[in-house]
């Protein structure tokens, strides 16, 4: 019996079968220097941070001290580190909504045929792109009490008495921060948006304009709902980029004045770097990235219930 012009009565070979899985090798190759990248920086990184958390080292010398969990312990009843979890949350809860509204209804204003359309979404995109220390720069020179844009302002339109220490006040230095990184990343959140519209299929427009809709009643019902999945993306990265912002805020405030700026992330700079407490920045950097975790599977599980 012959099968595809060959003798035997064994099963035939799928066409192409061999050439495929004959060079799976090839594949490995290609991707081994990114396993590689992510061992050592991260997986290894990982599992060496995780061993500090149970020592009492400075990060510098030779010899560590074990303490099993007592960074642990000391963490959870240190007023620090939950006045920068508290801090972190009201981060993250004023930031993402707002520039996810506001990144919405910039998009939704450049759908419309505006002149010069491209060039100002180029613009308000712009800060993203930047490097965050001169964003930092730039803000913390224009909230500066003495000569500072802000307060210049304030004065020139007769405000005088809204002239205020922006950085320097306990009461106002994190929302300052907020501010800054709103501006930053609202351009991020337009452009995922804009995306998210494009990708509308226009029938479904269509048929809700025929049916009656128009206006609020088509964005509330129909674009909102349909935008679900990049709803989901800004705030996966916006919960990641909450846990892991420092830059910005590290040069606006240095996370102070009397540490009412302090972040989770900035809590793990000055331990680490300015107090020599490798083993407790540890593990705070170990709780950080269980929030993480947590806070990401929760949004994806709901994500996939409502999928199904």
């Amino acid at each position: 019996m012959k099968i595809n012009g060959k003798s035997g009565t064994g099963k035939a070979r799928a066409p192409g079968k061999r050439a495929v899985f004959g060079k799976t090798y090839i594949a490995f190759i290609y991707i081994l220097p990114v396993f590689i990248f992510l061992g050592i920086f991260t997986y290894y990184a990982m599992i060496f941070n995780t061993n500090v958390s149970f020592y009492n080292w400075n990060g510098v010398s030779k010899t560590k001290e074990f303490i099993g969990l007592e960074n642990y312990r000391r963490l959870f009843s240190d007023p620090y580190f939950f006045l920068a979890l508290k801090n972190t949350a009201v981060y993250f809860f004023i930031t993402i909504p707002v520039q996810a509204a506001l990144g919405f209804f910039i998009a939704m204003i450049f759908q419309r045929d505006i002149f010069l359309k491209g060039l100002v979404r180029s613009i308000i995109f712009l800060p993203n792109i930047m490097a965050l220390v001169v964003i930092g720069n730039v803000f913390n020179q224009m909230y500066n009490f003495q000569f500072g844009f802000l307060n210049d302002l304030l004065k020139s339109a007769g405000l005088r008495e809204l002239v205020h220490d922006w950085t320097g006040d306990p009461g106002t230095a994190l929302y300052s921060v907020i501010a800054a990184n709103i501006y930053t990343y609202v351009g991020f959140s337009m452009t995922l948006y804009i995306t998210g519209i494009l990708g509308i299929p226009p029938d479904v427009i269509e048929a809700a304009t025929i049916d009656g809709a128009s206006g609020w009643n088509i964005v509330k019902f129909i674009t909102i709902p349909l935008l679900k999945p990049t709803h989901i993306t800004i705030l996966i990265l916006g919960i990641v980029g909450t846990l892991k912002t420092f830059d910005i805020l590290w040069i606006i405030t240095l996370g102070g004045p009397a540490r009412k700026s302090e972040m989770l992330a900035s809590l793990v700079y000055r331990s680490y770097i300015l107090e020599y407490k490798a083993g407790y920045a540890a593990a705070v950097s170990l709780i950080v990235l269980v929030i993480a975790l947590v806070l990401s599977s929760v949004n994806l599980y709901i994500q996939s219930k409502d999928e199904t």
